[in-house]
């Protein structure tokens, strides 16, 4: 089984194609979210540093509007090679696992 990776660079918007979210910047970075309600449940999402250098230059992960990651609007990786696996309810919401 493959799943399909995307290696950014900065600031994007998640798509329902992505699995793996590859972060390798030389800034600080926001993933957006896109809307919990346009994907299925059960959507998952890995976002890694890639590069290692999340403690220099943050990643942060953002819920769509008034959505929630695990009850808060936003996730911020912040040590090196640091990652965050996500799944959504199809709804309004992402959880941590």
């Amino acid at each position: 089984i493959s799943f399909n990776r995307r290696q950014v660079t900065s600031t994007v918007t998640s798509s329902a194609e992505d699995f793996y979210i590859g972060v390798s910047a030389s800034g600080p970075v926001i993933i957006q979210m896109l809307d919990a309600n346009t994907l299925s449940s059960g959507q998952t999402y890995i976002i890694k540093d890639e590069a290692g250098n999340a403690n220099v230059h943050n990643i942060t992960v953002k819920a769509s509007g008034s959505q929630t990651i695990d009850g808060q609007s936003s996730i911020v990786l912040e040590s090196p090679f640091a990652s965050i696996n996500l799944y959504s309810n199809g709804v309004d919401k992402f959880f941590i696992y």
